[in-house]
């Protein structure tokens, strides 16, 4: 026996979606995206279908990271999630790598040597990079649902990476 909530499972399923597509905040889209999806009409009335949808629907769990890497410049701050401390710990010392290679792009080297020979306004640039950015790794703590501080590079991390300034 065919039933509307069943209808609602296939178009669902057809429209690559499952029960936790609209179960949050999309909830109050559902009508209109069955209107745009099936312009010409559906087998059951829309308000039908958008119910039935909205019936079957579940709210997607929350689900947080164990660890987060934060990043910090001058100007803003972000971060982004992983799965392992030694995830973390890596992709926030290859940020710093990543940022020193954008800092030195444009640098001339010595040709005999390869030691880079920064103009004196990039070696401020550096300094300036070096002095005001950095990451750090926060571990999700469930007791009171917020991320806390569990690693920033050592000095010896950062001397193994040659994040320091020129001018010391």
């Amino acid at each position: 026996m065919k039933t509307v909530e069943n209808y609602a499972m296939r178009i669902l399923s057809e429209n690559g979606c499952d029960c936790y597509t609209y179960g949050g905040e999309f909830a109050k889209h559902v009508l209109e995206d069955l209107k745009e999806g099936y312009p010409d009409g559906m087998e059951y009335p829309y308000v039908d279908v958008a119910n039935a949808i909205l019936s079957i629907s579940r709210p997607t769990p929350i689900n947080r990271a164990p660890y987060h890497v934060v990043w910090e410049t001058d100007s803003c701050s972000d971060g982004f999630d992983c799965e392992s401390f030694e995830s973390a710990k890596g992709a926030a010392l290859d940020t710093l790598i990543e940022w020193e290679m954008e800092e030195s792009r444009d640098w001339s080297f010595d040709p005999e040597t390869y030691e880079p020979r920064p103009t004196e306004e990039q070696k401020e640039n550096w300094d300036y990079m070096i002095y005001n950015c950095g990451v750090s790794v926060y571990k999700y703590n469930p007791q009171t649902d917020e991320y806390d501080e569990v690693w920033s590079p050592s000095e010896e991390e950062l001397d193994s990476i040659s994040w320091k300034p020129f001018c010391e």
